[in-house]
């Protein structure tokens, strides 16, 4: 993780789980992040296999050119992209894990800019994660950024960590596993993280 509101969004969230696979959506204090807001959603993951935007902060909008409340968070991946974004967010939801990396976005006038992402498992009720708490930040956004629409998002690079080490499942021990997830990057259950390169 390379931007700072990458970095901090991590470690709050971290410091708030303490320990447990997911902290609870209530334990998320606003005003505790709130120089990260502008860059930071909250996508409900209840249906599948839709990823809603529950909230998203101005700075996210705005660079995007619009709303993106309501909005379906697969929707900005198409192919093979939006397949290896699900599989990713079945672990973050599943095992625990936390999800990094670049994606290019591009204008219909050709104009690109680069973004990091995170996402991070949260609770909102029972015991299991039904939320995603993430951020998305420009990379040295560029004069034009907020002015013409993002149309198209390419998955540069993915890294898929455990913040334990291993997933939540494996939590009390277990074997090494190594599976292929679509052919386009390994998981190493039992790792530290597992880098995807397209």
């Amino acid at each position: 993780m390379q931007q700072s509101a990458t970095r901090e969004l991590y470690a709050y969230w971290d410091r708030v789980r303490n320990g447990r696979m997911a902290p609870y959506r209530f334990e998320i204090d606003p005003a505790k992040i709130a120089a990260l807001l502008p860059e930071t959603f909250i996508a409900e993951c209840e249906g599948r296999p839709g990823f809603r935007f529950r909230l998203a902060g101005t700075k996210i909008c705005e660079q995007f050119c619009r709303e993106l409340r309501g909005v379906d968070f697969l929707t900005l991946w198409t192919g093979k992209d939006r397949d290896t974004v699900a599989s990713l967010i079945g672990k973050v939801l599943n095992d625990g894990a936390v999800v990094h990396g670049r994606f290019r976005a591009t204008t219909r006038t050709g104009r690109k800019a680069s973004f990091e992402l995170v996402l991070l498992p949260l609770i909102h009720n029972g015991t299991t994660a039904n939320r995603l708490l993430g951020a998305i930040t420009a990379i040295e956004p560029s004069f034009w950024l907020g002015a013409d629409p993002l149309e198209r998002h390419e998955l540069l690079e993915l890294h898929l960590h455990w913040p334990d080490e291993v997933p939540a499942f494996m939590a009390n021990g277990g074997a090494e596993v190594v599976r292929l997830v679509r052919g386009r990057f390994r998981v190493v259950e039992g790792g530290v993280k597992t880098r995807f390169v397209p």
